[in-house]
């Protein structure tokens, strides 16, 4: 560390050394991390699927813009009591909070080990409705290990619904990448129910196949003296054939 001194027109560099470390850095985050764990001076109370857990208003609310204001409203009602509660009636697993609350009280050793396809899910609702970024990083990036023929449309269906183009893309381009997969895919019926995904493979695995110029012209023929598209229905020399010729005597 460098310091520079003026005196007069001349500047002079001092050489201090390297500052002490600050034994109190992310000592606070700390702090409230534990006042957390061991639910002290928390008032607020998450509920999902009949799973309570406490937190602070104010972590939250520093957290999450959407935290400040749902906990503003509830607290500006009249007769509230001590203690404000959130219900969250569309998350299935209470996992989902608790993963959405180490992230925000910075739990960055816990483990992100969703217990299913559907818990995963929970937590990026979670994580776009109050515009929780880190958590919603962890979920994407789940969403690209252990993949198998049987979970891939769905996480391709996930990442539609949320958005994901990167990791969708990702997806994409494993499953283009392994032909066994690809074709156990192409025999799952429930392929149909995405065309969207299809259309993409096809995409991709022509021009993987060097089929990625521009599409043909559309051949046109003529139909009462109007041209229609399609293929022409006359021969080469522009004629009907001898056959039809033929078939029409």
């Amino acid at each position: 560390f460098f310091l520079s001194a003026m005196d007069g027109a001349a500047a002079m560099e001092i050489d201090v050394g390297e500052l002490p470390a600050d034994p109190n850095i992310g000592k606070s985050v700390r702090g409230l991390r534990q006042l957390w764990i061991d639910k002290e001076l928390c008032d607020v109370v998450l509920v999902a699927e009949g799973t309570t857990f406490h937190a602070h208003s104010t972590v939250l609310a520093a957290a999450s813009s959407s935290f400040y204001k749902c906990l503003a409203c509830l607290g500006m009602q009249p007769g509230g009591a001590s203690e404000l509660m959130i219900k969250f009636e569309d998350i299935r697993h209470p996992e989902a909070v608790k993963a959405m609350l180490e992230c925000i009280y910075g739990a960055d050793d816990a483990l992100y080990e969703p217990s299913s396809e559907d818990a995963n899910r929970d937590i990026l609702t979670l994580a776009d409705r109050f515009q929780i970024g880190p958590l919603r990083e962890r979920a994407a990036a789940w969403l690209l290990n252990g993949l198998t023929t049987k979970n891939v449309l769905q996480r391709l269906a996930v990442c539609d619904e949320f958005q994901l183009a990167e990791v969708r893309v990702a997806i994409l381009e494993q499953l283009t990448a392994n032909p066994s997969a690809l074709f156990a895919l192409a025999q799952d019926p429930e392929v149909l129910k995405v065309p969207g995904v299809l259309q993409d493979l096809l995409v991709r695995v022509l021009k993987l196949l060097g089929c990625g110029c521009a599409p043909p012209k559309t051949c046109e023929k003529r139909v009462g003296g109007k041209a229609a598209g399609g293929p022409p229905l006359t021969g080469r020399s522009g004629h009907a054939s001898s056959s039809a010729r033929r078939a029409g005597a």
